[in-house]
């Protein structure tokens, strides 16, 4: 070549030194050139425990383990720290592909991790055929119609069960609405108002008036 300065790629690891020769002859050799080893690229995180969205809390989370010594760089979310493990939350519903990157500027493959969305609430039950009170029977009763499939609970009263409809009976007179919470722990907004009337009362007894006697 020709020039003041030449750059010398491919190395492997390894320790070299150099020498130049012109027509005036053959330079002495050049100090030692040590070539590290590459740096290791680490392993993709392990996935832990996932925390899936609730009614309570509508993001998730992920613990991301096997994380390398030293700093690190965990993507998508430029998350960084240290530790063999982490914990990334609110993670709104999808799939995300993390990689960890450490100290050396090595990027790991990626690992998925799927973010269900949240549960959704279930409609507030509808209310169906209201039986009043009678003189027979003190108490009235409600259909209650549209519960979710699966398992529910009905309250006020912590009443349990499947199926789409439910007879509440036992009601004394007063004003009722209910919530009913699905199987994933969601809870309706209240039904309409049932009223319950007052049971009839027993009328009087009669009152004897005038006794006729028979005569001949």
């Amino acid at each position: 070549g020709s020039g003041s300065s030449y750059t010398r790629t491919g190395l492997a690891t390894g320790t070299y030194n150099f020498t130049v020769t012109t027509s005036a002859g053959t330079s002495a050799a050049s100090a030692n050139i040590g070539i590290n080893a590459q740096p290791l690229t680490p392993t993709a995180p392990t996935v832990g425990t996932i925390t899936q969205p609730t009614c309570a809390v509508t993001t998730g989370s992920v613990v991301l383990n096997g994380l390398p010594s030293g700093n690190w760089t965990i993507n998508p979310g430029n998350v960084t720290g240290s530790t063999a493990s982490t914990t990334i939350s609110n993670l709104a519903a999808g799939t995300y592909n993390y990689t960890v990157t450490n100290a050396a500027g090595c990027t790991s493959a990626s690992v998925a991790v799927t973010i269900n969305a949240a549960p959704g609430a279930p409609a507030a039950p509808t209310v169906g055929t209201i039986t009043q009170p009678t003189c027979a029977v003190a108490t009235g009763s409600v259909i209650l119609n549209n519960l979710p499939s699966g398992n529910w609970t009905i309250n006020p009263g912590a009443i349990a069960g499947t199926g789409s409809s439910y007879t509440k009976t036992g009601l004394t007179a007063g004003t009722y609405s209910y919530t009913v919470t699905n199987s994933s722990g969601c809870t309706s907004a209240a039904s309409a108002n049932i009223v319950i009337n007052a049971a009839p009362g027993a009328p009087a007894a009669p009152t004897v008036g005038t006794i006729t006697q028979p005569t001949c």
